[in-house]
């Protein structure tokens, strides 16, 4: 199979980087704050935050809701006239061509196109932290980029993680240091979708402007106008 060409890079080359991966179906309020609040600990001044959309996967049985491109018109909305903020489409576009969307796969592609001495890190929530022995590839990942590690149940202290990582049989000393001194990241997508269900943005857990494009094109069982239809590309 060709491997598609790597999307542009949407930032400086040579600006310190920030990887955020996921399905952002819908990207709600802590997505941005907290990611931001991690960026300028991790890259303060000059660091970029870049949100990396997942791909909707045809062999998985569960996928995002939204299209491709609905949950990329949202999450334009979510970051608009936010500083040192952007979006790269890489892997959804490889998804184009079929190819499989490791995220070992898409840390060497952007390794690739910024420059040699640039730094790279990437996101990720405890829950994912103490599972990354079992992702593709982990140690080739760590070899091109860091973690960086928001408290998120089921390890919301510092203390439950690094519980929880000797429970496991991981180094608590490998692994603390990558703590972000962030909010606990307690907000998620499904929660945002079943508030949406019931009718209300509860907490404003959704930006106004991603609300008011879900409320318009009637997404996740949202009151919708029959004269409008999403985008679906």
């Amino acid at each position: 199979m060709a491997t598609r060409p790597i999307t542009a890079w949407p930032a400086p080359t040579d600006a310190p980087a920030l990887l955020f991966g996921g399905s952002f179906d819908p990207p709600h309020v802590a997505h941005v704050s907290l990611a931001t609040a991690a960026r300028d600990e991790v890259f303060p001044d000059t660091g970029w935050l870049i949100f990396v959309p997942a791909s909707q996967n045809p062999h998985k049985p569960s996928q995002p809701v939204a299209t491709d491109a609905q949950r990329l018109e949202m999450l334009r909305l979510a970051i608009q006239d936010k500083p040192r903020v952007a979006i790269w489409t890489d892997e959804i576009d490889r998804s184009r061509d079929n190819e499989p969307s490791y995220w070992a796969d898409t840390i060497s592609r952007a390794r690739r196109v910024v420059d040699k001495d640039t730094p790279l890190r990437f996101l990720i929530g405890a829950d994912q932290a103490i599972a990354f022995h079992r992702w593709h590839e982990h140690e080739a990942i760590l070899k091109d980029a860091e973690p960086a590690v928001m408290l998120r149940n089921p390890c919301p202290t510092r203390e439950s993680f690094r519980s929880t990582l000797l429970s496991i049989g991981h180094d608590p000393a490998e692994w603390m240091p990558r703590l972000v001194n962030t909010e606990v990241l307690s907000v998620a997508s499904t929660e945002a979708r079943s508030a949406i269900e019931q009718g209300k943005n509860s907490d404003k857990m959704l930006d106004e402007l991603v609300m008011g494009y879900i409320e318009l094109y009637g997404l996740y069982g949202s009151a919708d106008d029959s004269s409008l239809s999403p985008p679906v590309g």
